[in-house]
This record gives structure tokens, C-alpha cells and sequence, in this order.
């Protein structure tokens, strides 16, 4: 299983959904068509006329420098392209859509003006990387960030959280959804734009625009997309006067390291997106008061990099990255793709406050190999470990992207199930031991038979119970699973 299932379930929590406006959901329909309709989409965009009437507001204004005023959408199509006109109708109808309709302590002003400086950066980058796709950038780029609405829609309080976090230790946005949430709005995002049936041109570079080397993809122009939409996540940082001097080395190294050092100029385009976003936050009543100029914002960022040599900041930079990389070597066993058991137990400690202090329940479940030491002397130690690799893989596709599953011992794994009880946890472990009864492994051309046994242990919200009798009971569970004849699922609350 993957982000989909937390997707899934926010769907089933909430009626809070963020959903395309009808006029959107019509538009999006007639461009799936084998051969689109011109007159049809001109006609649905012109049939709402607060949305043409905004349509045109745009086209018409310095943002777009045209010679002559543009008097309908027929016009705009024929003068600028259908491609420009659809997506600034998708862009007016989503930001006039999604507004607060509710209590949420969400910043929807500060949130759109974010999303509107993505959208102004990625259609500035692409204009001189990607022309082609400048208009799809524009979209791409206003709507990276909706995974963030959606949690903060969906799961207020949770995400409340996920801002105090972010607030106190310093972190990125979706580092502080992954410590609180399990999951990040990248992942929410993409499911989303999937859910509403877009393009993957917009889905895939949605769900990785912070991570880009994550992006699994033949197409050369979603990735350079993705890439364009990284850099345009920088530029937000940079005109929110987030650690400038670093945001703005960052930016002149990954240009460097996507090859578009030659395409772009940082300060021309910089100062581009600047007057562009100054043009349009009016027109899509964003409010913004006391916004540096960005000349005088580069120059104090320049300053700043004029005191740190070109190779200390990539010295620092590359520091940065090395700190990573030894924190995933030293929480990651050594021979499957999981947690280990010391991370294990950080992670259970983290979720047990969590639980306590938020009243969530929280359930961990351990799997046993079966006589693992049978199968090590009948077709060889190679061969057993080949197997535990291959359940590891399974239990981690079977899981939700919120859950933890370690290698707990040798032949043992751990599961920790976030704002799961006892009855989820079973359901959960009978599950899994489900794909594991159904995953064929052949080694050296020999199938090698085996099975798990499975113990739950579920922690109330509302009992102090302290984390070795939560432990206990889960292994009890399990020497109960085996005790019953093996490749059996057990239960015990704590």
C-alpha cells in the first residue's frame, strides 16, 4: 500500500474535501476527449460569466502585455492559444473556489499569495527552459501546494500540529507533516490531483516538487517540469525572506545541477517574477503589505553570500546533505529496505507521546518468520536471507506510508500503526499475513515455503500503560499466534 491509503482514508474522515468547481469539472471533462472541442470549451468557459469576466481581467492586464484588448474568450483563444485560456480559467476558478468556508485557523491569503508566486516562477522559468509547456507551468505551479489545503481542510487540528512543529524546530513544511502526520502534502497532493483526474503532467511533478530525485519517470519533459517546479518552491522561499543568503545559493546550485544555468538569468528572473506577482495578486485579491522590493531583497541576500565563499556554501550545503544521509544509514538495517530496531524503538517512543497526548490510539503489531532456521539448513543461509528480504518488501508495500515497520530481530519484524485500535490492528495483521500467504519466493530454482505468525498489542488513549508492558503484550501475543498452530494472528490489549 502506499500514500493512496492515507488519502483514502482523509476521503472517509471528512465531507471537507477540496472538490473542482462545476464549470472546472465540465472543462476537464471536454479536454479528455480524443479530439476537444474548441467551440465547446470556449462555450463553457464563457457560460460562467464571473469566470470569463475574470478570465478576461487577466488576459487584459500588464501581466500579459498585449497590444489590443481581448473583449471575449473567443477572442483570447484566438489571440494568445487555447492552452493559456484553459489554464488561467482553471486557475481563476480554483483560487475563487477554494476560500474559507469555515473555522480552520488557516491563512488562505498567505496561502494563495504563495501558490501565485510558484505559479508566476515556474511559468517564468519555463518560458525560457520549456516554452512549450510555459502555460502548464503556471497551472503546475499554483497548484503544488494543495495537498497543504487539503490537510488543513481535512484535518485541522492535526495540522495545527504540523504548524507548531514546523514553528519550533525550524523544519520544512513536509518534514513537520511526516514527524506529525506520517505523511506529507506532496503525496496528498498528488493523490488529489489524480483523484480529479488530471494529467500525470501535473500529478507527478505535484507529488515530488521538494524531492525531484524521487521522480520515477521515462518522460524527459515531466522531469525537466519537476525540476522547473523545485526551483519555483526556492523562489517562494526567497520572496518570504526565508534564509535568503541560503535559499539563494540553493537556487544557483540546482540550476547548475539541472543544466539551466545557460537558460536562465537568476536576477532577471528573479526581478520578473517580482513585478509579475505585483501585477497579479490584485487581480486575484491576494493582499500583501510591506513586500520587500525584490532588487533591494538580492542585494541584502548578495551581501550575505559576499561574506561566505562560493565553496563554503557549497560546503554547507553538501554538509547538509551528508547529515542525511548518515541519519538514513544509521535508522536503516543493514539488509532490507527497513527501519532498524533502535529507530524502531525512537519511533515507538514518539508515537506513545503522540498517543497520550492527543488521545489517538496506537497499536504495534510483531510478525514472526516461522522456523526460520529450518529453512537456513535445508537450502542454505543465502537462501534465508533472500526470503527475509522478500517479506520485508512485501509488509512495506502492504502498509500505509503513515505506518513504521522495522527489523526487529533476526527473523522478526515490528509494526507500529498509528491512530490504529485493536480491532484496525488485527484486520491489519490478518491482512498482511494474507500477501505473505500469496508471495512465491524461488531461490536458486526452489520455491521455499513459509509463513508468519502475527501478535497485536493496542495502547487505549486513555491508560497509562508504560512502553516494556505494551512491548510484552505484543510478544505475548505472538508466542500465542505460534502457541495456535503458526501463520495464526493473535490479539492482546495492554
Amino acid at each position: 500500500m502506499d500514500e493512496n491509503i492515507a488519502f483514502e482514508e482523509i476521503i472517509k474522515k471528512t465531507e471537507k474535501l477540496p472538490t473542482l468547481p462545476g464549470v472546472a469539472l465540465k472543462l476537464m471533462d471536454a479536454l479528455r476527449k480524443e479530439e476537444p472541442d474548441l467551440n465547446e470549451i470556449t462555450k463553457l468557459i464563457s457560460s460562467d460569466p464571473s469566470l470569463s469576466a475574470e478570465v478576461l481581467k487577466c488576459i487584459n492586464s500588464p501581466f500579459y502585455s498585449l497590444q489590443a484588448k481581448i473583449t471575449s474568450v473567443n477572442h483570447a483563444v484566438n489571440m494568445m492559444g487555447f492552452s493559456a485560456v484553459k489554464n488561467l480559467a482553471l486557475s481563476c476558478s480554483l483560487v475563487k473556489n477554494f476560500q474559507p468556508d469555515g473555522p480552520f485557523g488557516f491563512d488562505y491569503n498567505s496561502y494563495w499569495k504563495d501558490s501565485l508566486i510558484g505559479a508566476v516562477s515556474a511559468k517564468a522559468l519555463a518560458d525560457d527552459i520549456l516554452p512549450d509547456l510555459a502555460e502548464d507551468a503556471f497551472l503546475l505551479g499554483l497548484l503544488h501546494n494543495v495537498g497543504i489545503l487539503t490537510l488543513a481542510r481535512c484535518l485541522p487540528k492535526q495540522y495545527n500540529l504540523v504548524i507548531k512543529e514546523m514553528q519550533t524546530s525550524g523544519c520544512a513544511i513536509h518534514e513537520a507533516e511526516d514527524i506529525i502526520l506520517g505523511f506529507n502534502h506532496m503525496s496528498i497532493g498528488r493523490c488529489l490531483i489524480e483523484f480529479w483526474k488530471l494529467p500525470e503532467l501535473l500529478y507527478l511533478p505535484i507529488g515530488c516538487h521538494h524531492r525531484p530525485e524521487k521522480l520515477s519517470t521515462d518522460s524527459s519533459e515531466i522531469n525537466t517540469l519537476t525540476q522547473i517546479l523545485h526551483l519555483a518552491t526556492l523562489f517562494i522561499d526567497l520572496f518570504n525572506d526565508i534564509d535568503k543568503c541560503l535559499t539563494l545559493g540553493l537556487i544557483e546550485l540546482h540550476a547548475k545541477k539541472y543544466q539551466f544555468e545557460d537558460k536562465i538569468n537568476i536576477e532577471q528572473l528573479g526581478q520578473k517574477i517580482h513585478d509579475h506577482t505585483q501585477q497579479l495578486f490584485p487581480l486575484f485579491e491576494i493582499n500583501v503589505e510591506n513586500q520587500e522590493q525584490y532588487s533591494e531583497l538580492l542585494e541584502s541576500a548578495r551581501k550575505e553570500i559576499i561574506n561566505l565563499a562560493g565553496e563554503l556554501m557549497e560546503k554547507v550545503i553538501s554538509q547538509k546533505r551528508e547529515i542525511e544521509s548518515l541519519k538514513e544509514r544509521i535508522t536503516c538495517d543493514v539488509m532490507t529496505p527497513l527501519i532498524n530496531y533502535q529507530y524502531f524503538h525512537e519511533l515507538l517512543d514518539e508515537e506513545i507521546y503522540r498517543s497520550r497526548r492527543y488521545k489517538f490510539p496506537l497499536t504495534i503489531v510483531f510478525a514472526d518468520i516461522n522456523d526460520l532456521k529450518s529453512i537456513n539448513d535445508k537450502f542454505g543461509h543465502p537462501a534465508g536471507d533472500y526470503v527475509i528480504k522478500a517479506i520485508a518488501d512485501c509488509l512495506r508495500k502492504e502498509l500505509r506510508q503513515s505506518d513504521h515497520i522495522a527489523r526487529y530481530g533476526a527473523d522478526e519484524f515490528g509494526i507500529i500503526l498509528p491512530e490504529t485500535a485493536l480491532e484496525g490492528g488485527l484486520k491489519a495483521a490478518e491482512r498482511l499475513k494474507i500477501a505473505i500467504g500469496s508471495l512465491k519466493v524461488t531461490y536458486d530454482k526452489k520455491t521455499i515455503p513459509f509463513n508468519l505468525s502475527f501478535g497485536v498489542s493496542s495502547l487505549p488513549p486513555d491508560q497509562e500503560v508504560s512502553k516494556d508492558k505494551f512491548i510484552k503484550m505484543a510478544d505475548k501475543a505472538l508466542t500465542l499466534a505460534k502457541a495456535n498452530g503458526q501463520n495464526q494472528c493473535f490479539a492482546v490489549k495492554a
